[in-house]
């Protein structure tokens, strides 16, 4: 049975989203400059408003925990790696451990 889903999220960078999109294998298209509508991947079908960081979509399309883990992830990652790029730190190194944490070797500029 189909079920509504909206889920608080701390997504609202679009340019750290599409990094994350990419890397979890998930489309998406622009309605507005707020908006955005993923068209493929976990969470077909589903919206992201990034000015609140919530994302509604339905339960048959793939919007279950697991697909929002994945793309929180992803997210997680590209928010870090750019920090990382601001404050001149180095990512020498990643790997993905037997629990699917993911884990960065950096080292200062």
């Amino acid at each position: 049975m189909s079920h509504r889903v909206t889920t608080e999220t701390e997504i609202k960078d679009k340019a750290l989203l599409t990094v994350a999109a990419k890397t979890a294998g998930i489309t998406f298209t622009e309605q507005g400059t707020d908006q955005i509508r993923f068209t493929g991947g976990k969470l077909s079908n589903a919206t992201l408003d990034l000015r609140t960081g919530r994302i509604t979509g339905d339960t048959d399309y793939g919007h279950t925990e697991s697909g929002l883990g994945v793309l929180r992830q992803a997210y997680g990652e590209a928010k870090y790696k750019d920090e990382c790029r601001r404050q001149g730190i180095t990512i020498e190194n990643r790997q993905v451990d037997r629990d699917g944490n993911i884990v960065l070797m950096c080292s200062m500029g």
